[in-house]
């Protein structure tokens, strides 16, 4: 059924930039769901399987925050040093959540030390960070892979008076129908024959990634440690496609969806991806218009200008297409490198473009 996309996928494989690849689509009113490939190098991968999301996930965050403004907990105009008790004297005090939400604040990436050091020392630590120097609110930008997601997670948990964890299940996964979806380790799942495998291409091969250990935390990471099969978060934008209905209840009002998929940040160079990328709140907008064949993390040459999603680093893509009627996840089970992976995935958009015209 997906011959062209079954292609770029083994030719992937033979290239050891992967074991295997899942694919979850919707378009219109029709599903698709594939697995094609290995778990590892001898069980065969199922669309059922939980594998790594890696970034792709961090809309998630960003639609629990925007939930609390519509309960009228917080506004995203508020700023750090209003809602965290760590930075009412930090440097970083007056940054909004708005900025965090569009990588357009001063903050810095910093190490962490997740998943050992506990939440209120990670925020100890970016609380006492420097902002970068030079920074200019109008035009820079720079893309933060975690230390922003930790201070909006934190966000999560003050203004609603609940852990993260348990905050993001009954107001988005719940309702969504994300029934496999986990953001820590889970001991009801740590025995499953097939477990959460994730490699790195070291050398031309594929040995099982450090990341890995992560996926061992009992202490989530809000913009990395989701993972789950490709239908479930193909569910998360397929809700947001409906005006915000989940397969059980409300998540989030068509307004605020609205809100989150305009351009914020439009026409800047993103210092961390090294290329001109427009951002909603917490998601990436389509940016063909800056270079389709070299855009980071895009949606591929024929997408709607509407297109918003985001990408899991060196594996995954998720987007919704709303004129289209579509949304796509692809989730790789191998990280090789940011140029072999931006390669593989365009060709793999293309592949799928033409498997889906020969559908209808």
């Amino acid at each position: 059924m997906f011959k062209h996309f079954h292609q770029v996928v083994e030719e992937g494989i033979a290239n050891n930039l992967h074991y295997g690849i899942q694919l979850s689509v919707s378009v219109e009113d029709q599903i698709f769901e594939e697995a094609f490939g290995t778990i590892d190098q001898n069980t065969p991968l199922q669309a059922d399987d939980s594998l790594c999301w890696l970034s792709a996930a961090k809309p998630i965050t960003a639609v629990g925050i925007l939930i609390l403004q519509e309960q009228n907990s917080l506004s995203i105009d508020e700023t750090l040093g209003e809602i965290l008790p760590q930075f009412q004297e930090s440097q970083h005090a007056s940054i909004p959540l708005r900025q965090l939400l569009t990588h357009t604040s001063s903050l810095r990436e910093v190490p962490v030390n997740w998943p050992e050091a506990s939440w209120p020392e990670i925020l100890e630590t970016i609380a006492n960070s420097e902002p970068v120097e030079n920074w200019s609110e109008d035009q820079s930008a720079a893309y933060l892979p975690s230390s922003s997601w930790f201070l909006l997670g934190s966000v999560i948990e003050q203004r609603s008076g609940q852990s993260y964890v348990d905050f993001i299940q009954q107001e988005i996964l719940d309702p969504v129908g994300m029934n496999q979806t986990r953001c820590i380790a889970d001991s009801t799942h740590a025995s499953s024959a097939h477990e959460v495998l994730l490699y790195d291409r070291v050398k031309g091969q594929l040995e099982l990634s450090p990341l890995l250990e992560r996926m061992k935390a009992l202490s989530p990471s809000p913009g990395s440690s989701f993972r789950g099969p490709a239908a479930d978060l193909r569910l998360f934008f397929d809700m947001l496609r409906s005006e915000g209905k989940g397969e059980f209840g409300q998540v989030i009002s068509q307004a605020s969806i609205e809100q989150m998929v305009q351009r914020h940040r439009k026409g800047r160079v993103d210092q961390t991806l090294q290329h001109i990328v427009d951002y909603g709140l917490g998601v990436i907008l389509d940016s063909n218009e800056y270079g389709p064949q070299s855009v980071p993390y895009g949606f591929g040459t024929e997408c709607s200008s509407k297109t918003f999603g985001h990408g899991g680093s060196q594996c995954a893509i998720a987007f919704a297409d709303p004129v289209r009627e579509r949304s796509v996840v692809i989730i790789a089970n191998g990280r090789p490198g940011e140029g072999q992976h931006q390669k593989r995935f365009r060709q793999l958009l293309e592949a799928l473009e033409l498997d889906l015209k020969s559908l209808s």
